[in-house]
């Protein structure tokens, strides 16, 4: 009786978990945005794990590592010796995936048996971070890289599965505006009306309280959406402006 009732209120708490997802567009990462992925994480109370698995190097694992100490965190660890991964992932409160390449990170997250672990985590209330491939993974479906830039024409991009933590039908990309990736995204919002595009420029990011998001970061983040047939709207949102994610 007592094991079920344990389970129950469980299963009520995720419930009302509160989720917390942290995007940044690659380049250096905002110290605001960093702090808040700490404080939101539990500040000195909080137990954060760095996932690397999307580079072969360590180096920007280590520089975030410094980034989020800086905010006083009750622990920060790389997670290279993957040992007791599956209780390392239930005790964090703050996972943060590094840049790299997404199709790899989504394929070593596959490989250790993961993927629905962390989905459970992040909808338990455990809080989320990427930058750059680390951001891309949050979507499903995700960029995987491969697209021709100088057309828009959703065929000439490929999508595949992410870990999806961003709500369904978002699409996220990153690195947007300093590398001219408009046509690879507004190709794909052109080709499917269902979903809406999230992008993030470098040395920005966008902190996701449930559905409000906010812009942290000198450059913007813009939202694509097909509102009706050949009709693209594009909203463009600077430091500090706040939205609703669809």
């Amino acid at each position: 009786m007592t094991s079920i009732l344990f389970a129950f209120i469980l299963t009520l708490s995720a419930a009302f978990a509160q989720t917390k997802l942290l995007l940044v567009g690659g380049g250096t990462r905002p110290v605001a945005a960093m702090a808040e992925f700490v404080k939101a994480s539990g500040g000195g109370n909080s137990s954060l794990l760095v996932i690397p698995w999307a580079s072969e190097s360590l180096e920007g694992a280590e520089n975030i590592k410094k980034e989020l100490l800086v905010s006083r965190p009750g622990s920060v660890e790389i997670i290279v010796d993957r040992t007791d991964l599956r209780n390392k992932l239930i005790n964090a409160t703050g996972i943060f995936f590094t840049g790299g390449d997404q199709n790899l990170l989504m394929k070593e997250i596959a490989d250790t048996g993961t993927t629905e672990l962390l989905k459970d985590l992040f909808k338990k209330g455990v809080v989320f971070g990427g930058t750059s491939a680390g951001t891309a993974i949050m979507s499903d479906p995700m960029l995987s890289g491969t697209a021709d830039l100088t057309v828009l024409d959703s065929s000439k991009t490929e999508l595949v599965k992410g870990l999806g933590l961003l709500p369904k039908n978002i699409l996220v990309d990153q690195h947007f505006i300093l590398r001219q990736r408009f046509n690879r995204l507004a190709g794909v919002i052109y080709g499917d009306q269902a979903l809406t595009g999230l992008a993030i420029d470098e040395n920005t990011a966008l902190f996701i309280d449930n559905k409000e998001a906010t812009v942290m970061g000198p450059t913007q983040v813009l939202v694509l959406k097909q509102i009706e047939k050949n009709n693209l709207s594009v909203k463009m949102y600077a430091e500090g402006e706040k939205f609703l994610l669809p």
